[in-house]
This record gives structure tokens, C-alpha cells and sequence, in this order.
């Protein structure tokens, strides 16, 4: 298309894109502070201006004459240009809707899961993606209207429903026997957050209880499935820490603790059961908006979030199940003590 003379910004956000000195200044200013680029051109049809709404006050309308700024700067100078930009096109990224779960046919076929928090959000998707690739799956969770809604929307896949407490250790050996001797692979998916409490506000009821679910939970349900990996001398733990188990901006005290913890466990039993052919590691995801209605995680820890992304739920929940079921199955058959980020690279800023 014609170069326009100068962008705004009640420009949409598709003449960005398609203006070779808006999109460097759109995808490699703005984007930067969401890897998630992807929305962006799920939004083509709005004005750039609409950004400051979408984004919650992320983006600023002064950051915005910035960037207008700098692209009617760059259009109006092109010699500040590199000379073999032309050479380098950007092909738009594909929208946030389209991945598809790329199921890998009886992947699982034979093998019996265990996962925690398996009625929604991150720990649905894993159980839902195992089931799908010919696994038997334990779906645990607290919620009974919620276990029963999975099985009876998949009545053909293979998931046995347990309602259970992981930190309570009547439920978690009740999980053992129905497991029958014999698990494969453990996804600890369920955690609660602490809405961002400071280390002096912290009360004991609180400090506990967040304890009691992230830390107490992973180590009781480990603690009864390992010796059933240990008979069969195989098996795979997949842990979810958070962005809170390696920094301190994320969330609360008590969530952050207790995501460190998490990291711990996994790096310890990574390194004492790697010989015994038990594999154990933990993902790190982005936040996502079904960790709002799950039992795992919650809005960042109510820490610093990604712009705005117009993926669905269910899709977000798909994206970190797909690496944690392939450090769940054989294929990651060399990869223990990995802390793996599942996040579009959010963590690296």
C-alpha cells in the first residue's frame, strides 16, 4: 500500500501494521511490553487510541504521542532507517485463535496420569490432552460440580473423577489406591494466591493456608505416588511453579514463599530420583484468565501482568498443557530438573 505521510493515533491499527515504519515502531516499542504481539493484529479494525482503554491504563496516551512521535520522525527522516529493512519484511504473526492442540496419537496409550486441579483452567487442559492421546487419567479436585462437568462432556475418553484435598492425607491416599499400583505420570496442578499481602500483613490463617495447598499438597500427593514410579523404576512428575517462584514482583509473600518452594521440591527430587528413572519438573506459565476460575494460580499472583491478548481461555489452558504432557511423556525422556517458562517469553523483560 501507499506510504501515508504520517500516522496518529486515531490511525488503525491495521495501517500500523501495514506501514513498514509503524509496524517497527508498533511490534518493537509497544509490543515489548507484552510478548504477545499476536493481539495486535486481532485488532486491526480499531484506532490505535483504543489501546489505552483495552490495556487498563498500560499504555498511556502519552505513550502513545511517543510513538506517534517516533514513526512520523522515522517517515519524515527515512535515511534513520536501515537501508535493508525493505529485505526484511514482517509477516503478521498468526492470530491468537488459531493454534490448534496438536494431538499426538496414543502418545499416552497404556499409561495412567495423575492431575490435581484437573477440572479446569491448566490442569482440565493437561487432563483433557493425556486422555486424547490414549492415557487413563485421575482427574483430582476440590470441586464436585466441576469433576462431575468434565466427565460427563467427555464420556469417551478414559478419566476416572476423585473429589479431593491433595493436602489433606485421608484424600491423598485414597488417590493412591485408586491408582491401583501403578501411575506413570503426576501433573500437581492446583495452588491458591494470596492477593498480593505484604510479608508484615501476612496473617497465620492466610500463611498457612496458601502453605497448605502449593507446598503441602505437591509434597503429600509426590510423597504417595513415587514409590508406585519406584516399583515400576519410571515414571514423571510435572510441577506448576509461577513467575512468583523466581522473582519477588509477582505476588504476596506467602504465594511467592510457597512458588519457591514448589521450584525446590522439584529440583530436589529431580536430582534424587533421576537415577531411579523418575523424571521431575515444573513449568513457569504466563498468567492466564482461566487461572481466575480454577484453583490454581490467580490474576499473575495480582502481580505486574502481559497486555491485553484476545486468546481464548480454553486456548491459553491448551498452550501450557501441550509442554507440560510432553515432559509428561516419553518423548522428554532426557529432560529432568528443567524449570521450563511457558510464558511468550513475558518473564524475559
Amino acid at each position: 500500500m501507499p506510504e501515508p505521510a504520517h500516522l496518529g493515533a486515531d490511525s488503525l491499527i491495521g495501517e500500523w501494521l501495514d506501514h513498514p515504519t509503524g509496524r517497527t515502531v508498533l511490534i518493537d516499542v509497544l509490543a515489548r511490553r507484552s510478548p504477545d504481539a499476536r493481539a495486535l493484529y486481532a485488532m486491526r479494525m480499531l484506532p490505535l487510541s483504543s489501546l489505552v482503554t483495552l490495556s487498563d491504563g498500560v499504555v498511556t496516551p502519552e505513550y502513545l504521542n511517543l510513538m506517534v512521535q517516533a514513526a512520523n520522525t522515522l517517515i519524515d527522516l527515512p535515511s534513520v532507517r536501515p537501508t535493508t529493512a525493505h529485505l526484511f519484511p514482517s509477516a503478521p504473526p498468526s492470530a491468537p485463535n488459531d493454534w490448534e492442540e496438536p494431538i499426538v496419537e496414543g502418545r499416552f496409550r497404556g499409561k495412567t496420569v495423575v492431575v490435581s486441579g484437573a477440572a479446569s483452567g491448566i490442569g482440565r487442559a493437561t487432563a483433557l490432552r493425556v486422555a486424547r492421546e490414549g492415557g487413563h487419567v485421575l482427574a483430582i479436585d476440590l470441586s464436585s460440580l466441576r469433576t462431575e462437568a468434565l466427565l460427563e462432556m467427555n464420556p469417551e475418553l478414559d478419566i476416572t473423577g476423585i473429589v479431593a484435598d491433595i493436602s489433606n492425607q485421608d484424600d491423598v491416599n485414597k488417590i493412591a489406591v485408586q491408582a491401583r499400583g501403578r501411575v506413570d505420570g503426576l501433573a500437581v496442578v492446583a495452588g491458591i494466591a494470596d492477593d498480593m499481602v505484604a510479608l508484615h500483613e501476612v496473617e497465620d490463617e492466610l500463611w498457612e493456608s496458601v502453605f497448605r495447598i502449593n507446598v503441602d499438597g505437591p509434597f503429600r500427593l509426590s510423597r504417595a505416588i513415587i514409590p508406585l514410579m519406584l516399583a515400576r523404576g519410571a515414571g514423571s512428575i510435572v510441577n506448576v511453579s509461577s513467575q512468583a517462584g523466581l522473582r519477588g514482583s509477582i505476588a504476596g509473600a506467602a504465594y511467592t514463599a510457597s512458588k519457591h518452594a514448589v521450584i525446590g521440591l522439584t529440583r530436589s527430587a529431580a536430582y534424587i530420583y533421576s537415577p531411579r528413572g523418575i523424571r521431575v519438573n515444573a513449568v513457569i506459565p504466563r498468567p492466564t484468565r482461566s487461572a481466575l476460575e480454577s484453583n490454581y494460580g490467580s490474576l499473575g499472583g495480582a502481580g505486574p501482568l502481559p497486555a491485553p491478548t484476545f486468546t481464548s481461555p480454553e486456548i491459553e489452558s491448551a498452550q501450557i498443557a501441550s509442554p507440560m504432557t510432553y515432559l509428561l511423556s516419553d518423548d522428554a525422556a532426557n529432560v529432568t530438573g528443567a524449570i521450563m517458562p511457558v510464558d511468550e517469553g513475558w518473564g524475559v523483560a
